[in-house]
């Protein structure tokens, strides 16, 4: 999740006309949606498996969320705050909302969003299975009535943020606006994993 996040980070800034100098300084905020790692599973299952292997330093530290955002903010010299989110599905679009936050109250110049996850594993894949989260039928049919669960996936994804009319000043290809942005929990609903649609509603209508 690291490695491809730092990847991606790489493409983003790229994109956006940054000419980052490791010796400068700036105030962009790294702001990553994350779940834990399931790759040190198999650093775990190795060393079960193995008699006199010791798991380096590393295997900690490269599967740690944290680092994961730090990491961006080290190779390029961002001060800005790093932080991993984790909010499930929705931890991209939470981090983002904080990035959007933080850029309107002047608290930093610019932000790094980013979203990962990496299933080296199969076994949230059998988890969620035995748990009854996954559609039968290999489809998510969000707010469909004839939906039956959801089909986990895996990627990752940066975006580049800063307001407007520095983009505009630069002369900056805009891939899009962020007009609003908001965050909600849905409060009782009939399972901890089970949308509310009121709250669903509730937080639509507050972005808008």
């Amino acid at each position: 999740q690291q490695r491809k996040l730092l990847e991606v980070a790489y493409e983003a800034l790229e994109d956006a006309g940054m000419i980052v100098d490791q010796e400068e300084k700036r105030d962009v905020g790294v702001y990553v949606g994350i779940n834990p790692s399931s790759y040190f599973d198999l650093v775990v299952d190795y060393m079960n498996h193995s008699k006199g292997f010791e798991v380096h330093s590393h295997a900690m530290v490269g599967n740690m969320s944290n680092i994961a955002a730090a990491s961006i903010s080290h190779l390029y010299n961002f001060t800005g705050p790093a932080l991993a989110i984790d909010t499930a599905c929705s931890s991209f679009l939470v981090a983002l909302t904080q990035a959007v936050a933080a850029i309107q109250d002047k608290r930093i110049s610019g932000a790094v969003v980013g979203g990962a996850s990496i299933l080296a594993t199969p076994h949230v894949h059998q988890l969620s299975r035995n748990a009854g989260i996954c559609s039968s039928t290999q489809h998510t049919k969000v707010f469909d009535q004839e939906a039956d669960g959801s089909v986990i996936g895996e990627g990752a994804v940066v975006v580049y943020l800063e307001p407007l009319t520095e983009a505009v000043r630069a002369n900056k290809h805009i891939y899009g606006v962020i007009r609003g942005t908001a965050v909600n929990n849905d409060g009782y609903s009939l399972g901890i994993m089970a949308p509310n649609p009121q709250g669903q509603y509730e937080v639509l209508r507050a972005a808008y």
